[in-house]
């Protein structure tokens, strides 16, 4: 049963800060990979799609460019096919996104140009793992 008054709204009630952006992202389930859009991030969660093939429940992996694969669950789809994927506890990410979330955004935006152009991501070679 929730015990939080039903005046907090479901956004009130999360307790890691969510880091707005527009990156491709890999989704892993269901013995598939799918490249997606990441729409937002924070330590305990993502928010990615369009994602078709995965349903709530189900295990994922989510490889977040320049960092690499952290695994969770689907718990909840859009009518609009977006999935929010809940994070297994992962301390080290919980630090960054907590405490470096203005690095973790830049290098996925610098590992996002990888996808447009190689000789630029090369250049930089930069990964924070």
């Amino acid at each position: 049963m929730d015990s939080l008054p039903h005046h907090i709204a479901a956004d009130e009630r999360r307790t890691s800060r969510r880091i707005g952006i527009d990156s491709l992202a890999i989704v892993g389930s269901n013995d598939r990979s799918r490249t997606t859009r990441l729409v937002n991030i924070s330590a305990g969660g993502a928010l990615v799609g369009p994602v078709f093939g995965i349903n709530v429940g189900d295990r994922t992996t989510l490889d977040v460019p320049g960092y690499g694969a952290i695994s969770g669950r689907v718990a909840r789809m859009t009518d609009d096919n977006y999935a929010a994927i809940c994070f297994s506890p992962d301390p080290e990410f919980h630090t960054l996104c907590e405490e470096r979330a203005s690095e973790l955004l830049d290098v996925i935006n610098r590992s996002q140009m990888a996808f447009y152009n190689p000789h630029m991501a090369r250049r930089s070679g930069q990964n924070l793992y």
